[in-house]
């Protein structure tokens, strides 16, 4: 298999992709596409084999069915000394095993690792790619980076993070500059120009190596929390923005909007339809990590007058359950320690869970992989980011199932 580009089969390319089969690949391909048409993937030794002789690829995606798989066949390609040249060499693993994936990069056995399966942080993956295509080709690219890359960012988000990145690069021009003036520095005589020269090499030059190091690396971290943020920013402002959403559901069907009519009102008969009775208040957890996003949940329950508890991860949760009783639970896929899939499987093992109401909530649209988390049992799916509307949809659902139960 190669690339879209026609002449792609020409063209010696950046990237290869080593794997068994491309059926669980689609993602990390489609990620790979928007990078470069220069490449390739291969499934047998013969072709991995000549494909590295003949074109000497600057970027190796190991992505094996499982992390020993790569480490192998990685292994007998270094042996048979058909790397012997400078690449970037990265690992694509199951959650599982990216405990695994870890240890191998920590032990430079590779560049970096991303976790495919299931497929998240889809940012983090283009961010490992971008870096690594750089290093090779030894240039910037970050200006032909397209708006595809990023999604939807917030106007103001946009120009702060690029005022960031332009101030990072003038503060490196500024340390540059300095150094080369410190360097100009010279003594009067030979005494004056040793002293000088130690001053510079034992106490100047390492002060501004670590004030430099320091300040790029706040800098990029302040960076990464601002690219980190659009995301939350997107999922706050689908929940703000819901101004004349009802309090409840019910409430919404109690009181429809009132529409333009020529009819007069008919007369109100004198044996009123008994008032509904008020829904149940519910004992709600959440499990989630984000915490804007979590905290915007909690304050649509609280509104409703829900008893809420949250737990961050997947293994809180666990923990939280065994101990506690709820009427329904709201959780997140993609979590620290268990995602939402075994800590499911894991309460589900619980007597008083077996038949717990989750709903879950994720960005990830891999039907494949929800399924997978559906057949554990779930009340319901709300996509990330999720409106008010739907959140109390999954509540009406939830007690519509306890009336209809009780």
């Amino acid at each position: 298999m190669t690339g879209n580009s026609p002449n792609h089969a020409q063209r010696r390319p950046q990237v290869i992709i080593i794997c068994d089969n491309t059926d669980e690949l689609t993602g990390v391909i489609e990620i790979v596409e928007t990078h470069t048409d220069a490449y390739r993937t291969v499934f047998h030794w013969e072709e991995t084999a000549e494909l590295i002789v003949e074109t000497n690829p600057p970027i190796i995606l190991m992505a094996k069915n499982d992390v020993a798989g790569s480490i192998e066949i990685y292994t007998e390609l270094s042996k048979q000394g058909l790397l012997n040249y400078p690449h970037k060499n990265i690992l694509l693993c199951e959650n599982k095993e990216s405990g695994i994936a870890f240890k191998c990069c920590m032990k430079d056995i590779f560049s970096d690792y991303f976790v495919h399966k299931p497929m998240y942080e889809n940012y983090r993956f283009r961010m490992i790619l971008h870096n690594a295509l750089n290093q090779v080709s030894g240039s910037n690219k970050s200006a032909q980076l397209q708006e595809a890359h990023f999604g939807k960012i917030d106007d103001k988000l946009r120009v702060l993070i690029d005022d960031l990145a332009q101030y990072r690069t003038k503060t490196e021009d500024n340390f540059a500059q300095t150094r080369d003036e410190i360097a100009k520095q010279q003594g009067h005589n030979d005494v004056q120009k040793q002293m000088l020269e130690q001053l510079r090499e034992q106490h100047i030059n390492p002060l501004m190596a670590q004030l430099e190091h320091q300040l790029t690396s706040s800098v990029e971290l302040l960076k990464s929390q601002l690219k980190d943020k659009q995301v939350s920013l997107a999922e706050l402002s689908a929940l703000l923005t819901e101004k004349r959403v009802p309090r409840s559901v019910s409430a919404a069907q109690m009181h429809p909007a009132k529409e333009e009519t020529t009819t007069p009102p008919k007369p109100v008969s004198a044996a009123q339809p008994a008032k509904p009775e008020a829904p149940k208040k519910m004992r709600i957890l959440v499990v989630e990590d984000n915490e804007i996003y979590r905290e915007m949940l909690l304050k649509i329950l609280r509104e409703e007058d829900h008893i809420t508890e949250y737990a961050t991860t997947g293994l809180e949760a666990v923990k939280l359950l065994k101990k506690k009783k709820f009427d329904m639970v709201f959780m997140d896929l993609f979590m620290p320690e268990l995602d939402g899939y075994n800590t499911t499987k894991n309460i589900r093992t619980f007597k008083h869970c077996k038949t717990l109401p989750i709903i879950a909530l994720s960005t990830n649209r891999n039907k494949e992989l929800i399924r997978k988390w559906a057949s554990l049992g779930l009340m319901g799916y709300i996509t990330k980011p999720s409106t008010k509307l739907a959140i109390l949809k999954a509540i009406d659902k939830v007690q519509g199932s306890y009336n209809t139960a009780h």
